[in-house]
């Protein structure tokens, strides 16, 4: 499928996939207008699956088509679709663990399978789907907020307070004076994700602090090797029961900004267009959390 309307079947292929048997296909002309392209190229690409054996199809007139059968095999070859690709944090907590056990489980209800990559820190997710390696990842309403005016990225859903993240915490040494952070400290902080970046520098506002940069995972080794004396950590991984040489404090600057951190959202390509529609299709959102919060409660095992 080199042509143009090759490459408009493709993308129609991944539209149809959301559809059965006895559904109404839109119009030739709001086809036309929402793959961008003439109503020529909507009716050859419609004709080349047709042809191909992936759907048959009775006219409506301008009411559009009647699907009288599809074939969902030769369908998802058509749409070049072998999996869909999904990008989303480390599962370092039972939070992440318990979003894909839903989100892998959603998945096998259908016919597509789902590659679900982990990948640390936000920016680099939010590269992974711009550059095409992925079609969803999985962020927090907090790092959205400072992206959602980027027009090539679309927030498909999300999926409520809660969903992330349990909240953050700031965890120093014990043998610390100090119950905030203040002058001199060595701070860690992981420039790859936004929000602990952002957090941390909040939590840091006016205070002559040195960074240590490091990822994420390493905050609990760095601390008891005393390597840095503070940084800002996720409260519902593992800190009910910390070790004792740690501290664990509330953050001193908290404000809504925590609030839209705890919320995991999916967002896409702007131009993925039926793959949208598809995703959309098999991710309930609500029932990936009832999942995940199983998961968090210890009821089943996670998947991932």
């Amino acid at each position: 499928m080199h042509h143009r309307y090759g490459t408009i079947a493709v993308d129609l292929a991944r539209r149809l996939l959301t559809l059965s048997e006895g559904d109404r296909m839109d119009s030739i002309g709001k086809l036309a207008a929402e793959f961008s392209t003439g109503r020529g190229t909507i009716q050859s690409a419609l004709k080349l699956l047709v042809d191909e054996g992936a759907l048959q199809v009775e006219s409506l007139g301008k009411r559009g088509y009647f699907i009288k059968r599809l074939d969902q095999s030769v369908l998802l070859e058509k749409a070049e679709l072998t999996a869909i690709i999904g990008a989303m944090p480390v599962a370092y907590s039972t939070h992440f663990q318990g979003l894909a056990t839903g989100l892998n489980q959603t998945f096998q209800q259908s016919d597509i399978p789902l590659i679900l990559a982990m990948l640390r820190g936000s920016k680099n997710r939010v590269h992974f789907l711009k550059s095409g390696r992925c079609d969803f990842i999985i962020i927090s309403r907090l790092t959205w907020e400072g992206i959602q005016q980027d027009e090539a990225l679309r927030l498909l859903f999300a999926f409520g307070p809660g969903s992330n993240i349990e909240g953050h915490v700031l965890i120093m040494a014990e043998n610390n004076d100090e119950d905030e952070i203040t002058d001199g400290m060595r701070v860690g902080i992981d420039s790859s994700s936004n929000d602990h970046m952002r957090l941390t520098l909040q939590e840091c506002e006016g205070k002559s602090v040195q960074f240590v940069e490091m990822s994420y995972g390493q905050s609990l080794q760095k601390l008891l090797a005393g390597e840095i004396d503070a940084t800002v950590w996720d409260a519902g991984a593992g800190l009910h029961r910390p070790p004792s040489s740690l501290k664990v404090l509330p953050l001193i600057h908290s404000n809504g900004e925590l609030d839209a951190n705890t919320e995991a959202v999916l967002v896409v390509r702007s131009d993925s267009g039926g793959l949208q529609d598809l995703i959309s299709q098999i991710i309930d959102p609500q029932k990936v959390v009832d999942t995940q919060r199983k998961v968090i409660a210890r009821e089943i095992q996670p998947i991932f």
